[in-house]
C-alpha cells in the first residue's frame, strides 16, 4: 500500500484511540497499531500540523510527549458522534442490508444486525423496513467465489464478453482486486493474454474457474479505478444529438461540446474502439447524427442491419 496512504488510515484510527488512553507508552501505540516506535513518532509529528480550517493555535490538534508517553488534545471533533444526513443514513442502510443479503460474508455477522437496527431506528423507521435491492444484477455469485481466489492470490479463468469489441475471450487473470463503481463490481488484476493490468466487469464473465496456482503479489501501488481514460490513439468521435438525447454527456469523456443553432448539441469524444460508439448510437436511434468518422457510419449501418435481422425484418 503507498505509505502515505496507510499513514493516514492508521491516523484516522489512532487519534480517537489515543484520546481515550491519554498518557499511553509509546511502545504500547506501537504494538496496538502493528508499527515501530520510529514510525508512531513519525506519524505524531505530523498529526501536529492537522486540525480544522483556519489552523491557528486553537484550531491544531496537539501532541504532548514527556518521556515515552504521549497524550493528545484539542481533537475532540475526532471523537463526536457522526452526524448523518437521512439522505446518507438511508445509503448507509441499504448498503448494510446488502452486504448482510449477499451471502458474502461468514456466519453470524451479528455486529452487523445490531447496526442495521440501530440505524433503522435512529431513521425513525420499523425494524421492517423494507429496502429491496437487486443484488444479482451486480454478479454477486461470482463475488463471494472471487473473494477468496482474490485473497489467496490464485490465478483464475474466465470466459469474458467484451462490451467494446463484441468478443468472446478466455483469459488467464493474476487478480489484484475487486472494486465497485458506477454499481458495477470489477475484477482487476494482470491478464496474461494482454500482458497488462486489466478491469473485467463481473456482470461480463461468463464462466468462471479458480486454479490452485498462485499468483504474483499485486503491486505496492493499488489500481486504479476500472473506467475508461482515452488515449491520443483512440479515434475521435463526432456526433450531433437532441436535447432528448443529452444524458450521453454522461457516458463519455468529452473534449468538446458544442450548442447548434437548431438546438441539437455537437459532441467530441474518444472512443475505446468505434465498436463500442456504435453500440451507444443504436440506443440513441434517429436522435443521434453522425459527423466524423465516416467509419463510423459503416459500422452502425452494420449493427443496425443484424439488429434487423435478428428481428426478422432483414
Amino acid at each position: 500500500m503507498n505509505p502515505t496512504l496507510a499513514r493516514l488510515q492508521r491516523l484516522l484510527v489512532m487519534v480517537p484511540w489515543l484520546l481515550d488512553h491519554p498518557g499511553v507508552h509509546v511502545e504500547e501505540v506501537a504494538e496496538r497499531f502493528d508499527v515501530a516506535p520510529g514510525d508512531v513518532l513519525d506519524d505524531l509529528d505530523v498529526l501536529g500540523y492537522c486540525g480544522l480550517p483556519g489552523y491557528g493555535g486553537g484550531d491544531l490538534i496537539e501532541v504532548s510527549i514527556s518521556g515515552d508517553r504521549v497524550a493528545v488534545r484539542m481533537a475532540e471533533f475526532f471523537a463526536r458522534p457522526l452526524a448523518l444526513s437521512v439522505r446518507e443514513g438511508l445509503a448507509l442502510l441499504m448498503a448494510a442490508r446488502a452486504t448482510r443479503d449477499s451471502g458474502i460474508l461468514a456466519e453470524g455477522h451479528g455486529p452487523l444486525e445490531s447496526a442495521i437496527d440501530k440505524l433503522t431506528d435512529h431513521l425513525g423507521g420499523p425494524a421492517g423496513l423494507p429496502v429491496v435491492l437487486d443484488i444479482d444484477a451486480g454478479g454477486s455469485d461470482l463475488l463471494r467465489r472471487l473473494m477468496p481466489a482474490v485473497a489467496d492470490q490464485r490465478v483464475v479463468r474466465i470466459t469474458y464478453r467484451s462490451a467494446s469489441k463484441e468478443e468472446t475471450t478466455v483469459r488467464e487473470v493474476e487478480p489484484w482486486a475487486l472494486r465497485s463503481t458506477g454499481g458495477a463490481w470489477y475484477l482487476q488484476g494482470y491478464c496474461r493474454m494482454a500482458e497488462d493490468a486489466r478491469a473485467f466487469r463481473l456482470d461480463r464473465i461468463r464462466d468462471l474457474v479458480v486454479s490452485d496456482e498462485r499468483a504474483p503479489d499485486p503491486p505496492d501501488e493499488p489500481p486504479r479505478p476500472p473506467v475508461y481514460e482515452p488515449t491520443d490513439a483512440d479515434p475521435v468521435v463526432v456526433i450531433d444529438v437532441g436535447p432528448e438525447s443529452a444524458w450521453i454527456t454522461d457516458h463519455v469523456v468529452l473534449s468538446d461540446r458544442e450548442q447548434l443553432a437548431d438546438g441539437r448539441l455537437r459532441l467530441t469524444f474518444r472512443a475505446a474502439t468505434l465498436e463500442w460508439a456504435a453500440s451507444l448510437l443504436v440506443r440513441l436511434g434517429a436522435n443521434a447524427t453522425v459527423v466524423t468518422p465516416d467509419a463510423l457510419r459503416d459500422v452502425v449501418r452494420a449493427r443496425v442491419e443484424d439488429v434487423l435481422v435478428n428481428y426478422g425484418q432483414g
